[in-house]
């Protein structure tokens, strides 16, 4: 290989023979790679793991390898919630692509994905120069206390003058999409028939596609007119760049060829290309004050390069060199000036040599010798689980809802769900995945909390739901800035990264994050002379959503957390020398029970509990939010023969055919419950319940909510580690959450006792 003048590597003609040649080469040079890998990682494997069901090893290439994805139809139709579009990331970065092997169709319909990493956002200019300030509203909570909330919505505007009105609007708008996550831009073929037309999705022909989920490579086939392409795609491990090798006769006909469109998101927008030789050209795109770059290489053919050609303003064309059959191109994002790059071959073989890494370290579960026919399905959830949140929800801050897929919320993560997304990389021995996330909680986000709780006037560090990386101010909402959850994972997450990493080190990191989450919490509390005692809310919005923030108190799970935190706080002043507070102690011994009334846990108090009896609501039910206390949770205060009946409850009228309002996070959470109390067959059927917000496509997407909805994905790892790994004080005995009855035989591997 020799250098190019813009530092891009370049094939001497006399070393053509060397450089890839079609994808069977690339096949054997996978294969090999995943041999090498997998010896090579035999001795981690081994340190890491921590138990297993017998003397033998799990297979865990053969446990991958059965559940890769393979795609072989494709209709354009089809409502989001039903397409199968698969993904190639590295977590900070991931490219989302239709059977293709590109971005060709995502225009389609509700077909939708993206080009997404966790550090490109933007900022819109601000000309009318909104302020947070007027997406307040005041609240009076409990004790009387008035705080400034963001809320002032739709529902308050009609109280104002017609001005006012209108700049809150303004500002509600303004702050709730800025910053906003930022689509890199879209990459796809422009296929065209023999009579010039560019084809329809109908016009594929004897599709298939594989993500082969042992190297993180996709490989897609298809005919056009009879004529065959063949695509490899992958995503570097280490850069975010997508490299794209195709074959096809349609390559020398002139009948494939790359397009590039790049969204208009600002109002001042530039994108400068500058070519680099002749095979490689630097864009630079500039928004408004934000910045990012571009660089796109391609393979040069034996008498010359592809023409790179911009067809309109932010959309370009590359037109591979007819004198081959073959092409490849790499396409790097980022957010500073890009250096050399990568070929095809080397990215994939990066990627084939990760991958295997990946499987073979942490956890693994195999359920292949077990009878109930269900194995397959739930061991195809999990590898798929593993998968997804691998690429979609490790970046340097935590995910948003649908991770690196698609843009929901404008692409801001929400707090409340942080343990949902990533709690089970800490029981599946892959802590350091969640390194940056962490690195973020304890510093721009702690700093972002912590101005929140003084702009309120609390104490501490108030977590808020909905926000972006740079944190510097909160997004307004009907019902996000009255959400409490978030407040009791911040220490849940510290703890759990003690449990991984018992030592000094981890307490003082986390130290401040555990303290002044604290004491936020002491500060939010109220004291109730008639009933002697310390009340939390309102404002509160639990977890259904489905009461009144203006006058819920005393909900389930947030109290359960208040006692979790304060508790685990306390023990973590005892680990660091330190002398307990006094006054957490008050508030432990006098803060209100989660509420029971006949016999039935309550969502909060108040607040009445479901019956047998009850008419259905627009065939609906409130979400049960409260199961996560007894769940996600040990549930310390929890009744627990009153949760047992609330189950039963509720698990009754699912079976017999009523909605419930359940989110795909709820089928874990339940199953969770549901192990905790001794129920490991209501355990599994929950996981597997036949319910629209619980259904998984062939790509492992959880359909819920947002498109994919990774809180379910994550929600499934935590889970089936916890009954499989045990949690505390649980049954000592193998995989306590499966039954015992022989129908189950779990094997596993690398996993970590849950709370």
């Amino acid at each position: 290989m020799e250098l190019s003048g813009n530092g891009n590597r370049r094939e001497a003609p006399n070393e053509r023979k060397t450089v890839m040649n079609g994808i069977q080469r690339i096949k054997r040079t996978l294969i090999g790679l995943a041999a090498i890998a997998m010896a090579s990682m035999a001795a981690v494997r081994a340190a890491e793991i921590s138990q297993t069901l017998g003397a033998a090893k799990i297979d865990r290439h053969a446990l991958v390898t059965r559940h890769s994805v393979v795609i072989t139809e494709f209709d354009a139709t089809l409502p989001r919630t039903r397409q199968t579009p698969l993904q190639v990331g590295n977590g900070r970065f991931a490219f989302g692509l239709d059977v293709t092997g590109l971005q060709t169709f995502m225009l389609q319909g509700s077909f939708s994905h993206a080009t997404l990493s966790d550090w490109g956002w933007h900022t819109a200019a601000n000309p009318e120069n909104y302020r947070p300030e007027e997406t307040m509203i005041e609240v009076t909570g409990g004790g009387g206390r008035k705080v400034p909330y963001a809320s002032n919505s739709r529902h308050h505007w009609p109280t104002l003058p017609p001005d006012e009105a209108k700049r809150a609007e303004g500002a509600w708008n303004y702050f709730r999409q800025n910053p906003g996550r930022l689509p890199l831009g879209q990459i796809r073929f422009h296929l065209f028939k023999a009579d010039g037309k560019l084809i329809e999705p109908t016009d594929l022909k004897n599709i298939r596609q594989t993500l082969d989920l042992w190297t993180g490579i996709v490989q897609s086939s298809y005919e056009i007119e009879g004529v065959p392409v063949e695509v490899v795609t992958c995503c570097h491990p280490q850069q975010d760049l997508v490299a794209v090798h195709a074959k096809s006769k349609l390559i020398s006909q002139g009948r494939l060829k790359i397009f590039w469109e790049f969204p208009v998101v600002a109002a001042n927008t530039e994108t400068e290309a500058n070519p680099q030789g002749a095979s490689r050209v630097d864009l630079t795109r500039t928004l408004d004050a934000d910045r990012y770059f571009v660089s796109v290489a391609w393979e040069r053919g034996e008498w010359g390069a592809g023409s790179w050609n911009p067809g309109w303003p932010r959309r370009y064309l590359l037109t591979p060199s007819r004198d081959t059959d073959e092409f490849s191109f790499v396409c790097r994002f980022s957010p500073k000036t890009i250096g050399e790059l990568p070929t095809f071959e080397e990215t994939a073989t990066a990627s084939a040599k990760h991958w295997p890494a990946f499987w073979q370290s942490g956890g693994a579960i195999d359920l292949s010798e077990s009878k109930d026919p269900r194995w397959r399905e739930l061991e195809r959830r999990i590898v798929l689980a593993q998968y997804l949140t691998k690429i979609n929800s490790t970046g340097s801050t935590p995910p948003q809802e649908s991770g690196l897929f698609s843009n929901s919320w404008h692409g801001k993560f929400h707090l409340e769900m942080t343990a949902w997304h990533g709690i089970h990389f800490t029981l599946w021995g892959r802590s350091h995945l969640v390194d940056r996330w962490m690195d973020w909680m304890r510093g721009p986000g702690l700093e972002a909390a912590r101005r929140q709780a003084a702009r309120q006037g609390y104490q501490g560090a108030r977590w808020m739901k909905m926000i972006a990386p740079t944190a510097e101010w909160e997004s307004p909402s009907d019902a996000g800035p009255f959400r409490m959850t978030q407040q009791g994972h911040a220490i849940y997450w510290a703890e759990q990264m003690y449990r991984c990493r018992p030592t000094r080190e981890t307490l003082e990191q986390f130290q401040e994050l555990v303290m002044q989450s604290a004491e936020f919490m002491v500060d939010y509390l109220w004291w109730d002379d008639p009933t002697d005692r310390y009340v939390l809310g309102p404002p509160l919005l639990t977890g259904s959503e489905a009461t009144n923030w203006r006058t819920t108190y005393n909900s389930t799970v947030e109290l359960s957390y208040w006692y979790y935190g304060l508790r685990t706080a306390q023990l973590w002043r005892e680990r660091l020398g330190l002398p307990r507070q006094a006054k957490w102690d008050e508030v432990l011994a006098k803060l209100s029970q989660p509420p029971v009334v006949d016999g039935l846990c309550l969502d909060a108090e108040k607040i009445r509990p479901p019956r047998a009896d009850d008419p259905i609501r627009s065939g609906m039910y409130p979400r049960p939010a409260w199961f996560e206390a007894l769940g996600c949770m040990r549930g310390d205060e929890i009744d627990r023969e009153a949760m047992q009946v609330t189950f039963d409850l509720v698990w009754k009228q699912v079976g017999e055919g009523h909605r419930w309002m359940f989110w795909g996070c709820d089928f874990p959470m339940m199953a969770m419950t549901a192990a905790r109390l001794g129920k490991p067959e209501a355990a599994l059927d929950a996981l597997l319940a036949d319910h629209p917000n619980n259904v998984v496509l062939a790509n492992g997407f959880n359909t819920a909510g947002s498109m994919p909805y990774l809180p379910g994905t994550g929600g499934l790892l935590w889970a089936t580690a916890m009954m499989a790994a045990g949690w505390d004080g649980g049954p000592d005995r193998h995989a306590p959450g499966f039954p015992d009855d022989g129908s189950w035989v779990v094997k596993w591997e690398g996993l970590k006792k849950a709370q």
